[in-house]
């Protein structure tokens, strides 16, 4: 049976990814990705270089797997979930290390004007990619909170993205918004970028993942197919 994908017209693409290299920012627990030189043309008649990165680098998706113990890992996601319908849920206009409400999150879903269907993915734009490149962009992020993790989850969706570096509240470290939204089997996509390009259109999103056998993770080019 044909799948919706292949019925999809756009007028224009847009590139939600953030671009990843020595200086793309992570938090300090994790490496800063490198790439080196691995072949020359000299004496292999190519280029080619090794990537040391973690699988959370840049615009990436989170597997059930990375925190829950029985969650799905990234190869066991079915290859549809990362090919859907998206929504941006506009939550602009909180400060630093603020909470996104439950009743924020359905105010801004009522404004959509248009039917969120199961399995559709819904990207949380707060603004704060425009704090990109400092210390505020990793440690006060506006955050999810659980109630409104445990709202996203009850609309059935199949993914759920954010403009930040953490869905959660950046001190909260029980990571409520994490564990509620992945122990429902909805992976989650951080560092999400461009938003704003995209601003009330319809689109279909592409968030496909490196096929990587047993992992929490990967980095993704994040591709909006705009209507």
């Amino acid at each position: 049976m044909p799948r919706e994908v292949t019925r999809v017209t756009f007028s224009r693409i847009v590139d939600l990814s953030q671009e990843i290299g020595p200086d793309t920012q992570v938090f300090p627990a994790y490496p800063k990705p490198a790439f080196t030189q691995w072949t020359t043309r000299e004496a292999h008649g190519f280029l080619a270089e090794s990537l040391f990165l973690l699988s959370h680098t840049g615009t990436h998706v989170d597997a059930p797997w990375h925190f829950e113990p029985k969650g799905k890992k990234l190869d066991q996601l079915p290859l549809e979930t990362f090919l859907v319908r998206g929504h941006v849920l506009d939550v602009r206009g909180l400060g630093p290390k603020a909470l996104i409400a439950k009743a924020q999150i359905a105010k801004a879903r009522a404004q959509l004007h248009v039917r969120v269907a199961k399995g559709d993915a819904m990207l949380l734009r707060t603004g704060w990619e425009r704090r990109r490149g400092t210390s505020a962009y990793l440690f006060e992020n506006p955050g999810l909170s659980e109630e409104a993790a445990k709202e996203l989850v009850r609309w059935k969706l199949g993914l759920v993205g954010i403009d930040t570096a953490n869905i959660d509240h950046p001190e909260d470290g029980r990571y409520p918004a994490h564990h509620t939204l992945l122990a429902a089997g909805i992976p989650i996509l951080e560092n999400v970028a461009n938003l704003a390009a995209l601003g009330a259109s319809r689109f279909f999103l592409i968030a496909l993942p490196l096929r990587l056998k047993g992992a929490t993770g990967s980095p993704i080019r994040l591709v909006a197919l705009v209507e």
